[in-house]
């Protein structure tokens, strides 16, 4: 039951995300790299980042640029990329999709993986959730650091499941794992948790995670 809805629940976030004016959804995200963020930048100690879900980059790849670390991005909607400042260096790829057979020199010297902004919940269906995280593992050495953030929701910390919800009425629908779900699925792919931290409004917390 869950693939027949959640794929139903894909196809409405896809076209709202293709329909919705660009300002629209670059206001909805945060405009600046917060203090959060750049603390587990610091500790991640990246000699390159790859953002997965990056949009048009300007938030993160701008406090990048700045302090000098090398970046890379991948972005599932082109809209997003055209008008963008970074648009050389991101990807027009669906992570799903994405052969990495090929890319060994795109992504060489990447060490850390950025997934912020809560840019897997467009992913729907646990099936392609573990599919997901499977690629994102692929794509860092041993030693490889991920960071990730996801909101708290109620039942966050205890339930077994969520999947689908709505953060607010007027909200396309996100597809959100627990915590449990979350700590499982990086145990079965070799991530250890190096640390983690929170943020209370918005309820967020982070994850400093690296591959075994």
């Amino acid at each position: 039951m869950e693939d027949k809805s959640c794929l139903d629940d894909q196809y409405e976030y896809d076209q709202w995300s293709l329909n919705q004016p660009i300002n629209r959804i670059i206001e909805l995200n945060a405009p600046t790299v917060n203090s959060k963020e750049k603390e587990f930048i610091k500790l991640a100690r990246p000699t390159k980042i790859l953002d997965i879900g990056c949009g048009n980059g300007n938030r993160l790849f701008s406090y990048l640029s700045d302090i000098q670390i090398p970046f890379l991005g991948i972005e599932k909607f082109e809209r997003l990329i055209e008008q963008s400042n970074f648009k050389d260096y991101i990807l027009f790829e669906d992570l799903l999709q994405l052969d990495t057979s090929n890319l060994e020199r795109i992504f060489e010297n990447i060490d850390v993986i950025t997934i912020l902004g809560g840019s897997l919940i467009g992913v729907f269906c646990y099936k392609n959730q573990r599919s997901a995280w499977n690629k994102i593992t692929s794509l860092l050495p041993t030693g490889g650091r991920i960071i990730f953030d996801t909101v708290m929701i109620n039942g966050f910390e205890n339930v077994d499941f969520i999947g689908t919800t709505r953060l607010f009425p007027s909200a396309p629908p996100q597809y959100l794992l627990s915590e449990k779900q979350l700590k499982a699925l990086w145990n079965e792919l070799n991530l250890e948790i190096i640390t983690t931290s929170d943020l209370d409004r918005p309820r967020i917390r982070y994850y400093l995670l690296q591959k075994k």
